[in-house]
């Protein structure tokens, strides 16, 4: 088990989250269940990855303390790129 502080954990909380708003939109909650698996199988640096395009494929509007999340732990497990090469800031609502 990781401990909560650790990117990890945040990015699993934080796709738990957006998981938990989207549950009745069958596609993206399918997707999000993916990057949570993706985490659990220590696979955090393409779970963001993940998390970004679904976000961006779907259109999935997050929370700007989410957005926060996200970039605090992409910036920890050194992904920026992945958050760079998609548009998600668009989909971030106050």
């Amino acid at each position: 088990m990781q401990p909560a502080n650790s990117p990890d954990e945040i990015l699993r909380s934080l796709t738990e989250g957006i998981a938990r708003r989207v549950a009745d939109e069958k596609r993206p909650a399918h997707a999000l269940r993916s990057v949570v698996s993706m985490i659990d199988n220590d696979e955090a640096e393409l779970a963001v990855d993940d998390l970004a395009r679904a976000i961006e494929y779907y259109r999935v509007p997050i929370l700007r303390a989410e957005y926060d999340q996200l970039l605090e732990v992409a910036t920890r497990l050194d992904s920026l790129d992945s958050l760079r090469e998609t548009d998600i800031a668009q989909f971030v609502r106050e």
